[in-house]
Order: C-alpha cells, then sequence, then structure tokens
C-alpha cells in the first residue's frame, strides 16, 4: 500500500493504456493504474499455482515478485509507447522504470532491493522473473484480456486462468503443461491480431503521428528561445534535450514523474492558437489522411523508429 499511494506510482491513474487509441475505440480509456493493479493481482494467481505444484517460493520472494509486477511500468511517460522517445531520447520505458525503482528503494530503506533483483533478472529463480518480463508473463496477460475488453475487439481474449494453472517450472524456466498449447496458440494469435486490429491500427499511428510532430516542433520552438506554453514540468523537456544520462540529476526524474497525458493536452489545446504550431498541425493532418489511404505496412516503411523492439513491448 505504500507503493500504491505513493504519487509517483498515483500519476500512472493519468496515463492511458493505449495512447491514443480511444480516438479509434472509444472505451479504450483505460489507464496504465488499471494495468499495473492487474498484472499484480495475476502474479499472486501464478505464484499460488506454483507453490500448489511444490515449487519452493518464500514469502520475501512473493513479495519481491509483487513489487516488480507492480512496479513494472511505472517509468511510462504521457500517452504511454506513442510518445516514448519524444520527451526523452535514448531510454525506453523499462530503464526508466528501474531508474524510477532505485528511488524508491533509498525512500523505503531498502524495501525494494529484492524486487529490484527480480526485475532486473538478478535473482537465483529466473522464473520470477520471466513471470515479469518474458513471452509468456503475467504483463501480457493482463494487457490482452484488459485492451481487449475496453475496445470491444474480441479476438485479443485470451485463457489467461488455464494458462496460469498450466504454469512449471523446467531447469529454472517457466513453461506450461503439454495439454495448455491449444491455449498458448490461441494466445499467440490473439497477441498477433491485437497488434493489427489495435496496437498498429493505421488511423492510431495517423494520430500519434500528429501528436509526435507538434512536440517536435514545439520542442524545435522552445528550445530556439521562442515562448511555447506548458506546465512548469514539461517546460524542462521542451526547452533542452534530455537523455539517459539526464536522469541522475534528482531533479530531471522528478519533473518527468509529473508528467502525464494532462500537461500534453493541455499544452496542444494552447499550441492551437500558435500559428507556427498550427501550420504543422494541418501539414501533419495531411500526412495522415494519404497515411489512411495506404496499407499499413507501406506507412510504416516511413516511421521505422516505431518497428523498434521496444515499442512492441
Amino acid at each position: 500500500m505504500r507503493l500504491i499511494d505513493h504519487l509517483w506510482f498515483q500519476r500512472l491513474r493519468y496515463i492511458k493504456q493505449l495512447g491514443l487509441s480511444h480516438l479509434v475505440y472509444p472505451g479504450a480509456l483505460h489507464t496504465r493504474f488499471h494495468h499495473a493493479l492487474g498484472a499484480m493481482h495475476l502474479m499472486g494467481q501464478a505464484i499460488e499455482v506454483l507453490r500448489s505444484k511444490g515449487h519452493p517460493v518464500s514469502e520475501e520472494e512473493a513479495l519481491g515478485a509483487t513489487i516488480a509486477i507492480l512496479l513494472h511500468d511505472v517509468g511510462h511517460g504521457p500517452f504511454s509507447h506513442a510518445l516514448e522517445h519524444s520527451l526523452v531520447d535514448g531510454i525506453g520505458h523499462e530503464e526508466l522504470s528501474a531508474v524510477v525503482m532505485d528511488r524508491l528503494n533509498e525512500q523505503l530503506d531498502g524495501a525494494l532491493t529484492l524486487g529490484i533483483r527480480i526485475f532486473r533478472d538478478q535473482h537465483p529463480q529466473r522464473a520470477l522473473h520471466q513471470l515479469v518480463s518474458s513471452q509468456l508473463d503475467v504483463d501480457r496477460m493482463d494487457y490482452l484480456n484488459r485492451d481487449s475488453f475496453y475496445t470491444g475487439v474480441s479476438e485479443g481474449v485470451i485463457g489467461g486462468d488455464r494458462i496460469i494453472k498450466m504454469l512449471e517450472v523446467v531447469a529454472d524456466r517457466l513453461v506450461v503443461e503439454e495439454k495448455a498449447i491449444y491455449s498458448i496458440e490461441k494466445f499467440l494469435v490473439a497477441r498477433r491480431l491485437m497488434y493489427w486490429q489495435v496496437y498498429l491500427h493505421k488511423t492510431v499511428v495517423a494520430a500519434e503521428s500528429m501528436l509526435v510532430e507538434a512536440l517536435r516542433w514545439a520542442k524545435h520552438l522552445a528550445s530556439n528561445g521562442t515562448e511555447v506554453f506548458g506546465s512548469p514540468a514539461l517546460q524542462r523537456f521542451l526547452r533542452s534535450p534530455h537523455d539517459r544520462a539526464s536522469f541522475k540529476d534528482p531533479h530531471v526524474l522528478r519533473d518527468f514523474l509529473k508528467l502525464d497525458d494532462h500537461d500534453i493536452m493541455g499544452a496542444v489545446k494552447v499550441w492551437a492558437d500558435h500559428s507556427t504550431l498550427r501550420d504543422i498541425a494541418e501539414a501533419s493532418d495531411n500526412l495522415g489522411i494519404q497515411a489512411m489511404s495506404r496499407p499499413v505496412e507501406k506507412y510504416y516503411l516511413a516511421y521505422p523508429r516505431w518497428l523498434g523492439p521496444e515499442w512492441f513491448e
């Protein structure tokens, strides 16, 4: 509860899980907060299953795994993946989550040490890390069913409960019992379909492209001395570039963890009256319309940075 009640975790209430997908799927308004709690719940179920099959998981390890999954997305910025590399350069949300965990661990006198070791795959029981991050982790089990529910795309529904009940550990690797093979096949197919129907929907991608371009141009103007509206925390990231090394400064991390979707959209509403930004927004709008008339594969050739493995996490 000390973690859930913390300001940095509560911020996830105001970061949408699916970025701008609600422009296509109006119900997709769920947040990273929802997802983190759901994944934590599934982690508890998975640990109980492994214990029931004779695999020793101590209370300390169970708490550590719970902490790791609860905080696995705490480093996300506004609109989740949509602006992943727009505000800061060269550092993804996983690495930022680890930085946040380290700072929280300092505040809580080392209480998160085991959870951080599990998150970073430094704990002897590697299966616990695989529950947090792998091809078959509770993170994916939660977001597929959750995203499917809130978008109404039934192809994303998976048999998460059955998969968890079929979990096993062999040679310190997380596996499933053979009779779960069809559930795993459905899991893989569902994930593929969700990418093409939701996560990579051409209209969502076009809208995110417009937002990325507006933010890029705002940063260009602000860094060259033009007055650009933004909250105090957002101003820091508009006026000067920030990368991995920047987060050694606690003030940079503090301001990043003040940002959420409201900072961005509040600024965009004001930027709409800025003549230069309005022009670039109109140009981006035209690009989006052209993109929607082309196959999505061709559209993505223009944005290879979005095809990196970090985006697909």
